[in-house]
């Protein structure tokens, strides 16, 4: 169909649909896919570089400091401080919630970044020592969500 028959006017605005065909393939490439496999195994992994000694979470495939290539990928042990915390009352579409939804940032020690994620169970405040609720082994896939969330420790 010729762009002239899809296009309506209305005053001097003027819109149209169409299709513009995507097809791509997305990797983690070499650092997210030692953290996702990091989560798979119910760990949290971190970069650290080779020169400076910097641990990056979640891992770069560089370093930000000396721009050395990150080769070494560790744990980062299996509790965090949160150090900021957010409600949302409105889901992805829109929706108002029955309850909030609760993210938590989480900083590692000895660690540059850490992780936003959920909120679970009572008592998660912005200072609080938590530690990582992963999902049950067999519903683990290689993904962010492989991590229920961080629960007060």
């Amino acid at each position: 169909m010729p762009l002239r028959d899809r296009v309506t006017s209305v005053g001097d605005l003027r819109s149209w649909t169409d299709q513009i065909p995507f097809r791509y393939e997305y990797t983690a490439g070499v650092a997210g896919e030692r953290f996702l496999r990091g989560l798979m195994d119910g760990r949290i992994v971190a970069g650290e570089c080779g020169g400076c000694g910097k641990r990056f979470l979640p891992p770069k495939a560089y370093c930000t400091d000396c721009f050395r290539a990150i080769d070494r990928f560790d744990a980062v042990g299996q509790d965090g401080i949160v150090a900021a915390m957010a409600e949302a009352w409105v889901g992805f579409q829109g929706e108002r919630l029955a309850r909030p939804k609760r993210y938590v940032f989480v900083e590692f020690d000895g660690v540059t970044g850490g992780l936003v994620h959920f909120a679970v169970g009572p008592g998660v405040r912005v200072g609080s020592r938590v530690a990582p609720r992963f999902r049950p082994l067999s519903k683990r896939r290689g993904s962010l969500l492989d991590l229920h969330g961080f629960a007060k420790k």
